[in-house]
């Protein structure tokens, strides 16, 4: 294991916090943490969620390829032609709705933690919590 790695115990910490805090105010949720390639690490569906669980490990490849938070990236989408065009020619690797944050260690992108099947807003919250409340 490399030192900017994730452990696998942080990864389900951190994903398993972020669907508990979306649960809590009512929110079922998906949620997905990858490593600084974007290759994840541990994919939870929570509790009632009906749909399996694919947006969420691509919010966190995305926040990891582009260094953004989906929050960021969602509207960029649309504003940005060029960083439209990346995201919709690879919609199996990339998602680039809010839910979803990088996360750095020393300054360096070390993985992703990303939130789905909810809204974008709510899933924003549930991943910025999980990631505050988390220590890696």
């Amino acid at each position: 294991m490399f030192l900017a790695d994730i452990p696998l115990d942080t990864a389900i910490a951190l994903a398993r916090t972020a669907v508990t805090v979306c649960a809590e105010r009512g929110n079922p949720v998906s949620a997905a943490v990858v490593d600084a390639d974007g290759v994840p690490i541990v994919i939870i569906r929570g509790d009632g969620v009906t749909k399996p669980p694919v947006a969420a490990p691509r919010k966190a490849a995305t926040a990891v390829k582009f260094g953004q938070p989906g929050s960021e990236m969602e509207p960029r989408e649309t504003t940005d032609p060029v960083f439209g065009a990346e995201i919709k020619a690879h919609p199996d690797l990339y998602n680039a709705h809010g839910g979803s944050v990088p996360i750095y260690r020393d300054g360096r992108i070390i993985g992703g933690l990303a939130v789905a099947d909810t809204d974008h807003k709510v899933a924003d919250t549930c991943a910025r919590e999980a990631l505050n409340s988390v220590s890696y």
